[in-house]
């Protein structure tokens, strides 16, 4: 018995190790396809213009690092993670139908930082990516802090090959779109009308937990305000990332009404996951009250050395 036990542990040791050994030191970025959906109110707004400014504090650091080190790759050279963004944020601007140019203007985003973290337990886990974006928005109207965060795994199995998608192209193409739909938010405020939020709702209540969590997240970016009881509902999805798309479309959409359910989803019993998107989207809403609860949080949190704790610092940081 013990040596069956002992031939198990060694098996799955060498399977994890082989895992980690397949995996390839760089990957190649696909271009994120821009959103489908323009703003109705686009075309009353008023033509602005709003500089991308790299203000990262080392930007010679790598953009990946973790449990897994590997290089990402952009159309034939390692990425460059600003102007990736301001190329990517010009094309979403225009999808939306928002009269928004990039270049010296009234308006400026700077970018603190912009990286992406990767973890993995064991063979037969998930490779998990977290990928990070602090920024400013300076406005003629006051400045603003904007974040992204987005958590995403995948269980390989044939090949690494299979974490392309979800857990790399997937997560920059929503940064992309949220960073989008933030900046929309505090210049533009632009939506989506109401006939096109309706669809979208009654088509990912028709698909049920198989519908495509990249639609919550674009219910989250509609800036219409009554996609807000729907997203309230989702967050009780069996699904994690419709749960997890939800509650960061809660911080999105500003919703005061959701405090206090985010923070009892924060001080709950649920997966680390739902909690971590529950601080996000309390940074994203911003008031008086969530501001002081991050900073409470991240006050106690500094003792703690946990995996957990770590990853909860990491995120309130990006909005204090």
């Amino acid at each position: 018995m013990f040596t069956m036990k002992k031939i198990t542990i060694t098996a799955a040791l060498s399977c994890s190790l082989l895992l980690q050994g397949c995996a390839p030191s760089s990957y190649n970025l696909s271009k994120p396809q821009p959103s489908p959906n323009a703003y109705e109110s686009s075309a009353q707004l008023n033509k602005q213009t709003i500089q991308v400014v790299d203000q990262r504090s080392d930007k010679t650091a790598p953009f990946t690092s973790g449990i897994l080190p590997s290089a990402l790759m952009y159309e034939g050279t390692v990425l460059k993670q600003v102007d990736f963004l301001e190329s990517q944020l010009a094309e979403e601007f225009a999808a939306r139908d928002l009269p928004l140019t990039l270049g010296e203007g009234d308006n400026k985003l700077e970018i603190l930082r912009f990286n992406m973290r990767n973890h993995r337990t064991n063979g037969f886990t998930p490779f998990i990516t977290f990928t990070m974006l602090k920024g400013k928005l300076e406005t003629t109207k006051g400045s603003y802090p904007v974040a992204v965060y987005v958590k995403r795994g995948k269980v390989p199995v044939w090949s690494f090959d299979e974490i392309i998608e979800p857990t790399l192209n997937e997560p920059m193409s929503l940064v992309v779109k949220e960073l989008s739909a933030k900046i929309n938010q505090q210049l533009m405020g632009g939506k989506l009308s109401d006939e096109k939020t309706q669809t979208l709702i009654d088509s990912i209540k028709a698909a049920g937990v198989k519908a495509n969590y990249l639609d919550v997240y674009e219910l989250g970016f509609s800036n219409n305000p009554i996609a807000l009881p729907y997203l309230r509902e989702l967050v009780k999805s069996e699904d994690e990332y419709l749960r997890l798309a939800a509650i960061s479309s809660l911080g999105n959409m500003k919703d005061d009404a959701s405090v206090q359910l985010l923070i009892d989803l924060y001080e709950g019993t649920g997966s680390w996951s739902d909690r971590a998107m529950a601080l996000k989207a309390l940074g994203d809403i911003g008031n008086t009250v969530t501001y002081s609860y991050l900073q409470k949080q991240n006050e106690l949190l500094q003792s703690d050395g946990s995996k957990e704790g770590l990853w909860n610092r990491e995120i309130i940081q990006l909005y204090l």
